[in-house]
Formats: C-alpha cells, sequence, structure tokens
C-alpha cells in the first residue's frame, strides 16, 4: 500500500510538472473548462492544436567555430480560420549550456489553445570552457537567433503567408536564459548600452557579428516586438529599459538563488545583474506597461507550483492587443 501511495504521488507531482504554468487545481481546471466560450486570446478557446517540428529559421556560426543550424516549432490552433494572428517567440532555460525548444511544449500549447501561434526555438549554447566573456557573448548571440526567427515570421507574412501572424502583434519571451534572450533582445539596442555589458571590445565583438540584429537569417526584415513574457529572468542593467520599447510581465521568486530577484550574482558567474523587482518599477517609472508577479520565498522554479500565473499571462498578452 504504502508504495502504491508512492507511486501515485509521483504520478501528481509529475503532471504538475508537465504542465507547467496550468495548476493542477479543481479552481484552475474550472476556469480553463468555463473559458471555452469566452473571447479569443483570453481562454482556452480550441481543443487542439497542430505542431510543426524542427523548421529551420538560420543559420550561425557557435563560439567554437561550428556551424549550426536553427530550428524551431510552431504551434498553431487546429482548423483556425483567422488570418491575423499574435505570434509568441519563446526560448527554453538551462543557462545557456543546455536545454531544448521541447522544454516549453505545454506552456506552448496552452497558449496556442488561445488562439496563438507559438514558436519554441532553439538557439545557440556554450560549446567552449564558461567565462564571464563566454557567458556575455552568448547572451549576444542568443539575442541574434531570437531576432532571426522574429524575421522568419514577418518574412513569411510578407510573401507566403503560411502562418498568417498579425506582425504588429509579436510577443517573446522565455524561462531563465530564454527569458534573459528576451530581456535583452527587447531593452538592448545601442553601442552604449552593449559597451555597459562589456566594455568596448564587447562592443567590437558585436559589431562583428553582424551588430545586435546578428546574422542568423532572414534579413531585412522586421524585428519589433509588442511585450516580453519574462519568467525568472534578469538584465545587465534596469536603465537600459526606455519609454517605447516593449511592454513587461515578469514572474520571479524572491529566494531565487540561480537569477537573483534584485541585483546579485547570476548563477554563480560572478556577473551582477537586476531581475525582476528592479525591472518592474524601472519599466512604470519610463512610462511602460509593466506587470510583476512575486512569488514569496520562491525559488528559480517557483513558477511551477505558480496557481495563476499561466491565466495572468494570457490576460496580459490580452491587454496588449486592445
Amino acid at each position: 500500500m504504502t508504495l502504491i501511495i508512492s507511486m501515485l504521488r509521483k504520478f501528481i507531482f509529475l503532471n504538475c510538472i508537465c504542465i507547467a504554468f496550468y495548476s493542477c487545481t479543481k479552481s484552475q481546471a474550472n476556469y480553463i473548462n468555463q473559458a471555452s466560450n469566452s473571447e479569443r486570446y483570453n481562454s482556452q478557446v480550441f481543443e487542439t492544436i497542430t505542431v510543426k517540428k524542427d523548421i529551420r529559421y538560420g543559420t550561425n556560426v557557435t563560439q567554437n567555430g561550428k556551424t549550426q543550424g536553427l530550428d524551431l516549432d510552431i504551434y498553431q490552433p487546429a482548423n483556425d480560420t483567422e488570418t491575423k494572428r499574435p505570434l509568441i517567440i519563446l526560448a527554453h532555460g538551462g543557462s545557456f549550456i543546455n536545454g531544448n525548444k521541447t522544454d516549453l511544449q505545454n506552456f506552448a500549447t496552452l497558449l496556442a489553445k488561445a488562439g496563438y501561434v507559438v514558436a519554441s526555438i532553439n538557439y545557440r549554447l556554450i560549446d567552449v570552457t564558461p567565462t564571464q566573456l563566454v557567458f556575455k557573448k552568448a547572451v549576444i548571440n542568443a539575442v541574434a537567433d531570437m531576432k532571426a526567427a522574429v524575421r522568419f515570421f514577418t518574412k513569411d507574412a510578407a510573401t507566403d503567408n503560411n502562418y498568417k501572424i498579425d506582425p504588429s502583434a509579436i510577443f517573446i519571451g522565455g524561462y531563465s536564459a530564454g527569458a534573459i534572450t528576451a530581456l535583452h533582445y527587447a531593452y538592448v539596442h545601442t553601442d552604449s548600452e552593449i559597451s555597459a555589458i562589456g566594455g568596448s571590445t564587447f562592443v567590437n565583438y558585436v559589431n562583428s557579428k553582424g551588430g545586435i540584429d546578428g546574422t542568423s537569417g532572414n534579413s531585412g526584415y522586421p524585428t519589433k516586438i509588442k511585450g516580453v513574457i519574462n519568467i525568472s529572468g534578469a538584465l545587465f542593467s534596469k536603465s537600459f529599459i526606455n519609454l517605447n520599447e516593449g511592454s513587461l510581465y515578469s514572474v520571479h521568486g524572491t529566494a531565487d538563488q540561480v537569477v537573483p530577484y534584485l541585483q546579485g550574482n547570476i548563477n554563480s558567474t560572478g556577473i551582477l545583474t537586476d531581475g525582476s523587482g528592479l525591472l518592474h518599477p524601472q519599466a512604470i517609472q519610463v512610462g511602460l506597461h509593466s506587470e510583476l508577479k512575486t512569488i514569496d520565498n520562491g525559488k528559480h522554479s517557483a513558477f511551477l507550483n505558480c496557481n495563476s500565473c499561466f491565466v495572468e499571462i494570457r490576460s496580459f498578452l490580452f491587454s496588449q492587443l486592445k
């Protein structure tokens, strides 16, 4: 009997982890079921989705000099007749060392069931001995890859229109390293900001790689985004956030020891960053729309046990479409 109870508890735990942002509680399940007749993009209005896997969106060279193809998975609501849909591009976590686009498949599925087109991307990871400079380069490389992914869709919208996205309603986001990538995509634009990350030598490195937009593919197409979903992420400096940049939704635990909630040493690299607890008030101060879900005493993966996070993220996205 003890073994059966133990196995049952393990099954329930794994299912909770599997669905990440969607709570295992009865009240959350009722919300999703009752939302089926509510507004598109703010409720689960589709029962099934389709997934196109391993779509090549670009290519670039790793820090070790290896040419790497860049792939993404595309999640769409099944049998959808809408022809101009918001797009969300997500990036996985893994400290820029590991992780895969499939890590966010459950979150992507829930967003697609609300009517969004969702892409989960792979990006270049560290393949040399990690140092502070290597980590900083990894962030910039990941930003360049994410920009190529955005251009993949804006190019499609201007040409074949296979994915029927609205180029004026593109959101980016991710968890941990993926959130760091999205935040630097949204709020780092100038040489002075790049210099603040790593000095003049780092500026030279970035410019030698095609600038902040990079050369990972689909050049010449727009990269403008509407907002950011930041899950346990950080910026090198909160001062990077300015007016007329993307809106921000953040969820972060105050006891996060990997990516500190306030300012701190990120992932024991010796690099100081500003976490969500500093980014949110900065965004408000400069006049951006920003929302922050603070999880008291929450650790790096606190969102896994957040009963309301997915609904709040979806509500944030919906509010930005108006």
